[in-house]
């Protein structure tokens, strides 16, 4: 390698920029100086890593093959490629068994959907599109798990196969209406602010014309929503395997770059652009004799030497569209105060009883209202017990009342609750909390309840 000489006159190698052969110099001088004393070495080891953290997270982007406008140029010709791809690829089985038949990346695929699913907050009842579906497998998973999926793929070969597979499933839920949607390449063919949530898993890298598909993509986003990528990152365009591709296809492989990526969807409409730090390979085994000193560091040079590789090697990559946030069909700290404008109700056997209460939303979730008997519907509810503590629900699901509208944090309502009537003469108490019918009590959440001592006569 040619050596360049920098501006104190100094040589140091081509590629190496002058702070990180100073960075080198410096530890090199402190790891002689470590040789020659324990406590030094001690001392010195901190400053050690922390430099070689420091170079460790240099990125080199490479410049790429085309220009964007050279991309999207060819936009028609990718498409065409993408159709021939799955119109003739030999073993459909494989394409239709997928994840499964997919032996090497069995464990990666599900590493990928769970961080996926994860970061995006996914809950059933939303509507999530998938954008290059491919054969749609995972839209069948996000299916079983209750979401009302849309595929949308450039091939109509791979949509049919998708259909295929939600087909041959004797459990796939059919009432959640799953859709598959060609589209041209350029314009999504869904309506503005249509879906809840989207997803696009390795397919990214395939589309030529981003900043215009980010635009689209922004606007069939509801606000508040967010989409979730999983891409590979820096080289893989030029991987043995990505030129076998783009020489049998006539596919694009291309890198993602996440500074590019953020500013290409900050113009299209999105208001921040997240990268999640982890990927599979840092699941590591450590010997359970050393685990006191992993975690004090001991080893930080070869784990971050390995993570910040494979965090270079996969990109999850989550874009907002305005501010999340979460609801009480995927709830973070939902959290409510509940007032009985009463502590203790009269109430005569066989008739019911009116009590207001006051509730205010003191936690980060939207309570959401207007989706009878879906995922999230809050309603406030109650749990009928004898006057002694610790004896089992006379009637667990005792009361249930409607909220007027959605509650936002810090919002507060007042209603008119109607108390159920009770047969049987006695001291009772009602525990009232909040539900997300489907998905929980508030209580799980460490939400505080109120309690009301009922006197039946």
């Amino acid at each position: 390698m040619r050596p360049s000489r920098g501006s104190g006159g100094r040589e140091y190698s081509a590629g190496v920029t002058k702070k990180e052969w100073v960075a080198g110099v410096i530890v090199r001088v402190c790891q002689g100086l470590a040789a020659r004393s324990v406590k030094l070495r001690l001392l010195i080891d901190a400053v050690v890593e922390q430099l070689f953290v420091t170079r460790q997270m240099v990125l080199r982007p490479v410049a790429p093959r085309y220009t964007p406008e050279q991309l999207t140029a060819r936009t028609e010709t990718y498409n065409d490629a993408s159709e021939r791809y799955f119109a003739g690829y030999k073993d459909e089985a494989y394409l239709l068994g997928k994840p499964y038949t997919d032996t090497v990346n069995f464990a990666r695929r599900l590493f990928d959907i769970g961080v996926i699913v994860h970061w995006l907050r996914l809950s059933p009842g939303e509507v999530v599109a998938e954008l290059g579906a491919g054969t749609c497998w995972l839209s069948h998973f996000l299916n079983r798990f209750g979401c009302r999926t849309i595929a949308i793929d450039v091939s109509p070969t791979a949509l049919k196969m998708g259909r295929e597979l939600f087909e041959r499933d004797p459990l796939t839920n059919w009432t959640l209406e799953p859709e598959f949607r060609v589209y041209d390449g350029h314009r999504l063919p869904l309506p503005d602010s249509h879906v809840d949530k989207m997803l696009v898993y390795d397919a990214f890298h395939h589309v030529p014309n981003q900043a215009e598909i980010l635009r689209e993509m922004a606007r069939v986003l509801k606000d508040g929503g967010v989409v979730a990528m999983c891409e590979p990152g820096s080289g893989h365009g030029r991987s043995e395997l990505s030129r076998l591709e783009e020489a049998e296809w006539g596919v694009l492989e291309n890198d993602i770059f996440v500074e590019e990526l953020e500013v290409l969807a900050l113009a299209s409409g999105f208001s921040r652009l997240n990268v999640v730090p982890i990927n599979l390979p840092l699941s590591i085994e450590v010997p359970a004799h050393r685990l006191r000193d992993f975690l004090l560091g001991k080893q930080l040079r070869q784990y971050w030497s390995q993570w910040s590789q494979a965090f270079q090697d996969v990109n999850y990559i989550l874009i907002y569209k305005g501010e999340y946030m979460p609801t009480t069909r995927n709830p973070q700290t939902p959290w409510a105060k509940i007032e009985p404008l009463a502590e203790r109700v009269e109430m005569q056997a066989g008739e019911s009883a009116t009590l207001q209460v006051r509730v205010t939303n003191t936690g980060d979730t939207r309570w959401l209202t207007g989706i009878p008997d879906q995922p999230g519907w809050t309603r406030l509810g109650a749990h009928l017990h004898n006057r002694q503590p610790g004896t089992p629900a006379v009637d667990y699901d005792w009361l249930r009342h409607e909220l007027p509208h959605d509650v936002l944090p810090g919002d507060e309502v007042m209603l008119d609750v109607e108390l159920p009537a009770i047969d049987t003469p006695g001291d009772y108490r009602a525990v009232f909390d909040l539900v997300a019918e489907q998905v929980l009590w508030f209580a799980h959440r460490a939400s505080p309840v109120a309690e009301l001592q009922l006197t039946v006569r």
